[in-house]
């Protein structure tokens, strides 16, 4: 009965929402979304600070994103090290402080299965396929693209690009999201958006790579 009672949920989660805010442990303010009875941040996370309070290390510089990676410690950058990007993006973060014991999302919160981001499939939008409806509706695409969003779920997802292993790539252009579930011994499973597409891609990234984090609501 309880897996029937998902299958319904997940086929008719009925529209999002609006909920409000919430705020990090940073003191950073996030909107949030509520779909299929479960509540999403609506924006990236920004938090420098593990949930027990150790802060995550910043990378600020290539050299320093390779040594932390290499030692398999979590940190976090901003895209091309600038933090004029946070501002709009919020923080990439390597798999290691993803997947740190100490607990990257706020206390309350936690980083989505590639599973939980299937309700966006579900949900109304204007199409057969989600991207449209989850991405914002600006800042998608260079000068004189049409690959905006028009963002019915709420959901605004914004093209913050990501730290590979040696470079940043896809600001304005493409937005990846870290899921909890590991894929190989060395990746880890993302959800994507592009500027090119309007479907929600599931990857696997390597674990030294950057990418964006969303919560949901425990």
């Amino acid at each position: 009965m309880a897996f029937l009672f998902m299958l319904c949920i997940l086929s008719n989660p009925g529209p999002a929402r609006s909920q409000g805010m919430m705020r990090d442990r940073d003191g950073n303010n996030y909107k949030t979304l509520v779909l299929a009875n479960k509540v999403w941040m609506a924006g990236n996370l920004n938090v420098a600070h593990y949930r027990n309070g150790d802060a995550i290390p910043e990378a600020k510089t290539a050299a320093e994103w390779d040594r932390y990676c290499e030692s398999r410690t979590g940190c976090w950058c901003y895209y091309d090290f600038s933090a004029i990007n946070g501002r709009r993006y919020g923080k990439l973060y390597n798999w290691f402080a993803v997947n740190d014991p100490r607990g990257l999302a706020p206390k309350g919160w936690h980083i989505p299965a590639d599973m939980e981001w299937l309700v966006f499939t579900h949900i109304p939008t204007e199409g057969d396929k989600p991207g449209k409806g989850m991405k914002s509706t600006y800042g998608w695409g260079n000068e004189g693209d049409d690959c905006c969003g028009n963002n019915l779920t709420g959901f605004d997802a914004l093209p913050g690009g990501s730290r590979e292993v040696s470079t940043f790539e896809g600001l304005r252009l493409i937005g990846h999201w870290w899921c909890s579930n590991e894929s190989e011994v060395n990746f880890a499973r993302i959800r994507s958006l592009a500027c090119n597409s309007d479907d929600l891609w599931l990857h696997a990234s390597l674990k030294q790579c950057g990418n964006s984090v969303r919560c949901v609501k425990d």
